[in-house]
């Protein structure tokens, strides 16, 4: 029965950002926030440590926002909004007296509702391609 292997931060960080990351945003955001928090790690308290953890989760959103800008960002806003139309037309379609007499907790719930049906096709049509895995030789 073999034991049940244990997968590090940094193994998960390190996989993510060869799902999500280009390599240039991986190898100089990423990777530097990788290699402090791994020369760190040894001589720290858990207190620091949790901070080290934050400080590599933000350069991995750094990442993803630095890939996003770099991309073509105007075609993903449309994909969002395009949606968000559809979705926002309906809506006013079942409220005839509209939004005036909704309390605002529904507007808000019905905002996250349309921003969330509306983020997900975009995903969908900018999801990355996963990289090949060669077949290991055994």
């Amino acid at each position: 029965m073999r034991g049940r292997e244990t997968v590090t931060f940094v193994e998960t960080i390190t996989a993510l950002s060869d799902r999500f990351l280009s390599e240039r945003a991986f190898q100089l955001i990423v990777a530097p926030a990788l290699a402090d928090f791994e020369y760190d790690a040894g001589a720290t308290a858990r207190s620091r440590l949790t901070r080290e953890h934050f400080a590599v989760l933000a350069a991995f959103t750094g990442a993803i926002w630095d890939d996003a800008i770099r991309g073509n960002v105007w075609t993903f806003a449309g994909l969002v909004f395009m949606p968000a139309c559809y979705y926002c037309f309906f809506f006013l379609l079942g409220l005839p007296a509209g939004f005036d007499r909704l309390p605002l907790n529904l507007i808000a719930a019905l905002g996250f509702a349309v921003f969330t049906l509306s983020l997900a096709p975009a995903l969908v049509c900018f999801w990355p391609e996963r990289p090949s895995r060669k077949p290991s030789s055994e």
